[in-house]
């Protein structure tokens, strides 16, 4: 009888410690799969090609232009890069991929007016052309991605659209981020 209790203890805290040890080290999702054989990736800071003088945006009645948009946006693809992926950020390299982004479009659009036809919701987009090349000149990627972040004029939930512009940047440097390391 002292042996069956035993042996029942001793199966039951195996199988607790086969439940630890998958919740621990299996089943998880990772974005640090790797998919290129240089192991560094250059950023090169971020050029403005927004045309602030297009003729759609003459009439837009929006000419308020984010300072230094391009520079804040530089920064965050070197954290995001150091944080989401196996990439070591360098600022010189041969044996380095080379990431190259342009602005090429910033919005500001008016989702939901007050009953008074004010502006109560509004969207930024930022629209980047994003091009990667590997350490022999070779494209890899080119792509076009769009960030955007959303909030409120008004409400319990308004936020300053230079709080928005912060996220719109955090948005935009995660989807490059994604757009470079995953491969699906």
């Amino acid at each position: 009888m002292l042996n069956l209790i035993t042996f029942t203890t001793t199966t039951k805290n195996w199988r607790i410690l086969l439940v630890l040890l998958l919740m621990v080290g299996g089943c998880g999702y990772s974005t640090r799969g790797f998919k290129y054989k240089e192991d560094s990736i250059r950023i090169k800071p971020v050029v403005n090609k927004i045309n602030i003088t297009s003729e759609d945006r003459k009439y837009s009645g929006y000419t308020a232009y984010p300072r230094l948009i391009e520079d804040r946006l530089t920064n965050r693809l070197v954290s995001e890069f150091n944080i989401q992926s196996n990439l070591d950020v360098v600022s010189e390299s041969r044996n380095a991929l080379e990431l190259e982004c342009q602005l090429t479009e910033y919005r500001r659009q008016t989702l939901r007016y007050t009953d008074s036809d004010d502006p109560e919701e509004q969207r930024l987009r930022l629209k980047v052309k994003m091009k990667l090349v590997n350490s022999a000149g070779e494209v890899l990627q080119k792509d076009n991605i769009v960030g955007q972040a959303t909030f409120f004029l008004t409400g319990p939930n308004r936020k300053s659209e230079v709080a928005a512009q912060n996220d719109l940047i955090e948005d935009t440097a995660r989807r490059i981020t994604e757009a470079v390391v995953e491969a699906w």
